[in-house]
């Protein structure tokens, strides 16, 4: 299952890319803002559907097709019963709250999926939401007295761990916490929530009757997640950290056992439905390179999603036998945002002149170099480059800067115009004040270091300070929610309802805006969003806020990647898949 309608978000250590929680980058570039490679993608053939051998050159690595899974698809009866998954991960909790906004992270995603429950199934291009039987009978929609009015049947034998029936409780505790109505509660979204009136049992509490005070479209992704009657409350929403509460889970595997550095995971005795064919699931909390060498000892069998695929990552296992890279299109995109209450950063002449300064090619290049990839620089963070619909939201003054040069000139006369000059050291200065903030990192591989060095030269070259901070991976979800940090670099993770974000990510009052930029009408626009029936003027009005919000210049969306992990080659129904929902019983070995 994958979590469908709250955007998640991931650390960019250099082990891990965009798509859901621990980063890396894609594509190497020159100085055009328009490509990805040196010498630009080759045409080397499709990739496999299994992947790529590790024994092929990075160089003539074959391309994911823009609709395609790359995770080895098998059917369940090609699946060997039993077997332990070792995988790694960037960090284990500290809250694995994920409605929250520092549980709501890609990686916390990703272990919430394996014990909690998940109702909504998709595939990977989005052509239909599919209600999982094993939760969810019957959905529909209608329209009564000028109200969206939507039905759920829930499946008779859903309960959670604990013995508690999933009924309509289930869905009126989600909304409780996530219709943004009680301070008590901090969610990471509150898109479509907050459009419910009411939720109600029917002729049972097997049934749930949601009443909407305005239409959402599309409606399914609002009954994709349940929780717990007892998580519903302020003191519960509290009680999460390094406490996964596998009594409220339910799903076919459960935990077996946590602590901050690992968690494992064991097949659920309360679940009703097909049996997991893994015995066990284990995930180890380790940094990048750790992971590398974990995976050529045979101690993880997956380098874990979702990593770079830069040349330092996949060096590490040229010529493994028995060994996959599987390379899909990512759902992630690597941003960097301003913290606008800090500092300079509070003028929006500082932050114009900052992303001016930053060629996103030059970027790419330092994680991409000897590797087949290319693409151009994304210029939304709500809709992938290859979702139809998409638009470059991005500032004319910015979009239409090619050269270094160009940049580089254009951010010292954006200064110059707001009446910084610069002082003996170059960096420009205002009343006293020299534009200096801090850039903050996580992790500790070359990949990191050489990224965070590229950008700290081109702010300098443009009469900017800019000073690193760096932390460690497994910091990453509490340094972001602190707020104690200028400008930073993670991803956000595209999710089904994409189309719902935009209120998440760019709304004034939003606890996942971490820009803290935005005002009251434009929040009214960003609602209206979901609200819209046909999607074609839905996608317009989607790119129609977001041009105006990233007039703040706070939010600059850098490059996609692939989605890419390393896995021993057996490993069955585990890897890049777009939208795809994954069937966590089924996932194994491949016979």
């Amino acid at each position: 299952m994958v979590n469908v309608t709250r955007r998640s978000f991931l650390e960019l250590s250099g082990g891990a890319a965009a798509v859901a929680a621990g980063l890396g980058l894609a594509g190497c570039g020159n100085s055009n803002s328009g490509s990805g490679n040196n010498n630009g993608a080759q045409n080397t053939g499709a990739e496999p559907q299994s992947g790529s051998p590790a024994t092929t050159p990075l160089d003539q690595l074959p391309l994911p097709e823009k609709d395609k899974t790359y995770n080895n698809p098998q059917p369940r009866d090609n699946i060997q019963q039993g077997g332990t998954l070792t995988l790694p991960a960037g960090e284990v909790g500290p809250n694995w709250n994920v409605f929250s906004t520092e549980g709501n992270t890609a990686t916390m995603q990703e272990l919430w999926s394996w014990y909690m429950p998940s109702t909504i199934t998709t595939d990977a291009t989005i052509t239909a939401y599919t209600p999982d039987p094993n939760f969810i009978t019957s959905l529909s929609s209608s329209m009564d007295s000028g109200k969206e009015v939507v039905t759920v049947d829930f499946n008779e034998n859903a309960h959670f761990n604990d013995g508690t029936p999933i009924d309509y409780r289930a869905l009126q505790a989600v909304w409780t916490v996530c219709n943004g109505t009680n301070d008590a509660y901090t969610p990471a979204s509150t898109d479509g929530y907050d459009k419910v009136e009411s939720i109600e049992p029917g002729s049972s509490d097997k049934e749930a009757i949601l009443t909407f005070s305005d239409p959402v479209y599309p409606y399914e992704p609002i009954v994709s997640s349940l929780l717990h009657p007892d998580a519903a409350n302020p003191d519960a929403w509290n009680s999460w950290n390094n406490n996964p509460h596998p009594e409220w889970g339910a799903g076919p595997f459960t935990v077996d056992s946590v602590d901050n550095t690992q968690v494992t995971f064991k097949p659920n005795p309360e679940w009703w439905g097909d049996a997991p064919m893994l015995d066990t699931v284990q995930y180890k909390q380790m940094d990048a390179q750790a992971t590398y060498n974990a995976f050529k000892n045979g101690e993880v069998d997956t380098t874990g999603f979702a990593a770079s695929g830069s040349q330092e990552m996949l060096s590490n296992f040229e010529g493994m036998d028995d060994t996959t890279i599987r390379r899909g299109n990512s759902l992630g995109i690597a941003c960097i945002e301003v913290n606008t209450e800090h500092g300079m950063l509070q003028d929006i002449n500082v932050r114009k002149a900052f992303w001016q300064c930053i060629d996103p090619a030059t970027i790419r290049s330092v994680i991409w170099q000897g590797v087949n990839w290319d693409e151009d620089t994304p210029g939304s963070l709500l809709l992938p480059y290859w979702a139809d619909g998409y638009e470059d939201n991005r500032p004319d003054d910015i979009k239409n800067l090619n050269s270094a040069e160009d940049r580089t000139n254009a951010a010292k006369q954006t200064l110059g115009d707001a009446g910084y000059t610069q002082n003996d050291s170059g960096i420009y200065e205002k009343d006293g004040q020299p534009v200096t903030f801090g850039f903050t990192t996580f992790g500790d591989s070359n990949m990191v270091k050489n990224r965070s060095a590229a950008i700290q030269k081109m702010a300098k070259d443009a009469g900017m300070d800019v000073e690193i901070d760096s932390h460690p991976s497994s910091d990453f979800s509490k340094v972001l929610a602190s707020g104690n940090w200028d400008v930073c670099l993670f991803s956000w993770v595209s999710v089904p309802a994409y189309i719902w974000n935009a209120p998440q990510l760019y709304g004034s009052t939003s606890a996942s805006n971490f820009t803290h930029t935005g005002d009251a009408d434009l929040d009214k626009e960003l609602e209206k969003i979901i609200t819209i029936s046909d999607k074609g003027d839905q996608r317009k009005a989607l790119n129609d806020a977001e041009k105006k919000c990233m007039q703040s210049y706070a939010f600059l969306p850098l490059f996609s990647g692939p989605d890419v992990i390393v896995t021993k080659a057996k490993l069955a129904n585990w890897g890049p898949a777009l939208f795809e929902s994954t069937d966590y019983k089924n996932v194994g070995f491949q016979k």
